[in-house]
């Protein structure tokens, strides 16, 4: 008797839980988890700085969601914040060269992680792929 094909959810779940794992295991010695480096890629991408609002819309986060991980990465000398000169409301956080250099070797990581991810596909199956997984994001959205 074969077993039924797993659920479409149930994979990406079990897919997401081993990217966590394997990414968490890899940044441990920079005393950073996958979720902190989503916040230092948003600010790179800002341009080495960005309000907290905008680092919630970002990365779909919550606000106190988004308040706990800049203030360890901050703690640990990632990020530096301040209050916005012109805009009293808004909290910026910035990257430190704590940050900036620990970047370099953590892009090269998550680069790493994608190839493992679609090994054996090739660019066709991978754009594919792709173009799937962001038709899944936008029917949840």
């Amino acid at each position: 008797m074969q077993l039924e094909q797993k659920e479409i959810g149930y994979l990406l779940k079990q897919i997401t839980e081993k990217i966590k794992v394997d990414a968490d295991s890899s940044l441990k010695a920079r005393n950073l988890t996958l979720s902190q480096v989503r916040v230092l890629e948003c600010v790179f991408a800002a341009g080495g700085s960005a309000t907290q609002k905008f680092i919630e819309e970002s990365l779909d986060v919550s606000h106190p969601t988004v308040v706990g991980l800049i203030t360890r990465m901050e703690k640990n000398g990632y990020l530096h914040c301040y209050v916005d000169e012109r805009d009293k409301r808004n909290k910026i956080a910035a990257l430190t060269p704590r940050a900036e250099a620990a970047f370099v070797e953590i892009r090269h990581d998550i680069a790493s992680l994608e190839e493992k991810l679609v090994k054996g596909m090739d660019a066709r199956s991978r754009s594919e792929l792709h173009r799937l997984l962001e038709q899944i994001y936008h029917n949840l959205t």
